[in-house]
Parts: C-alpha cells; structure tokens; sequence
C-alpha cells in the first residue's frame, strides 16, 4: 500500500463500489464510535454477528473491494488496512479509521445526521443530556445520539422484550438495526435530564416499540415480555 490515499480518491473508490447495506453499516459504525476506534468484537455485537472473526471476515471483504478500486494489491497484509490502521493497548485489536476514509464518507454524504448509530465501550465522562427542545414546525425533543450508541453496545441489537435480531429474520439488510425504547419518557419530563444510557434506555425491535406506545402512560418491556410468553402458552 502506498504511505496514504488521498479522500478525493477513497471517494472515487467507493463510487466505484455498490457497497452492500451491511458494508455501509460497519464503515457508519466505525465512523461514530469515539475517536472512529472499534474492536471486532464491538463491531459484532453492533452488527448482530455472532462472533468477531464474523466482524473480521466481513469488514475485510470489503477493504478487498476497496483495495481492488485503489489498485492496491493488499497480500499479505490485511485488507481491512485501507480502511483502518491497528493498536494493541490491551488483549484486542483497534481498528481507527483512517481520516482519509472518515473525510470521503462525510463528503458522499454516508455518515449525515443519526442515521446510524452505534454503542462504545469507552469510558464518557461528559453528562449525556436529552430532552432539550429544539423549534422546527412543531417542538421536537432531541435525542442524544450518543447515549443511544452506548445503550446498544451494553444490550447489543437484540430486542429486549422478544428477543428477536432483526438479521436473523430479514437477512443483511437488517443487519445492525434495532430501535431504542426511552424507559423515562421525554415528554413528560419537558427539561433536559442526564440520560444513563444502561439505566434509561433498552433495544427493542420496531413491532415491540409499537406495541409499548399503543397506550399512554406505555406499557412497560416487562409487560410486552408477558403478553409474548401468555401467546406463545
């Protein structure tokens, strides 16, 4: 591999590239973890894989397509080296992102907004703050991204009242999805609070989310947990 690709031309490769949607969801996780660092196996449990070789297996192929974009002929080194370089300061690997890489993705327009968001594992030490109003035709409360990442690495992407994984019932496309339920509902608070991310929040699949707000004040995970066990009985 040459010293370093340019963004201009990480750009160029991926336009190249019909990047599958599993593929867009690890460079996006990669992206929003603090300081664009992950593991493979924080990279599994965001991505519902059941195991970092998993992560490895996948995040490679696709430095391969990149490299073979680049006309970077990667062996022996690892593929997944053009999209990110290595630290050991513990027993895992971590995978940092490239600033090249983190530069093309923001200008093709792959990493806007919350679109994705995943958890980390790292220590935050700012309060995490939700329920600031923000006017845009109507009031909307904000939602800290962040807290939400953090939830779903602590429970992983596994609805926490059916237990499903949406991959394991809709393939790839699904593959690291899960909304994020508010136990504290935002509404009623009408302030900013601290928001914990394990305390005040759980993942669950978009059917249990509906089925939670079909009443006010919202059925608990609890409840949801034993209208599921009363069917299935």
């Amino acid at each position: 591999m040459k010293e370093e690709y340019t963004d201009a031309e990480y750009v160029n490769a991926f336009r190249q590239l019909v990047v599958s949607p599993h593929h867009m969801r690890m460079l996006q996780a990669n992206y929003h973890a603090p300081n664009r660092t992950i593991t493979a196996t924080m990279m599994a449990r965001v991505m519902s894989y059941p195991n970092y070789n998993t992560a490895n297996l996948h995040y490679g192929k696709l430095g391969r397509l990149l490299a073979e974009k680049l006309g970077w002929n990667p062996f022996p080194q690892q593929t997944v080296f053009v999209i990110v370089t290595f630290e050991k300061p513990e027993k895992e690997w971590h995978w940092i992102m490239r600033p090249a890489i983190s530069s093309a993705l923001e200008q093709l327009g792959w990493v806007d907004g919350d679109n994705f968001n995943i958890p980390e594992e790292l220590v935050v030490t700012k309060p995490l703050y939700e329920g600031a109003i923000k006017t845009i035709s109507v009031n909307a409360y904000e939602r800290s991204s962040v807290a939400r990442n953090q939830c779903i690495l602590h429970y992983g992407c596994r609805c926490s009242a059916c237990d499903l994984s949406l991959a394991e019932k809709y393939g790839e496309v699904a593959q690291g999805r899960i909304h994020v339920h508010h136990l504290r509902q935002l509404a009623d608070i009408n302030s900013e609070y601290h928001v914990d991310p394990i305390r005040d929040l759980r993942p669950v699949c978009p059917t249990c989310h509906a089925v939670i707000h079909t009443r006010t004040p919202p059925f608990t995970i609890e409840e949801v947990q034993a209208m599921i066990k009363v069917q299935k009985q």
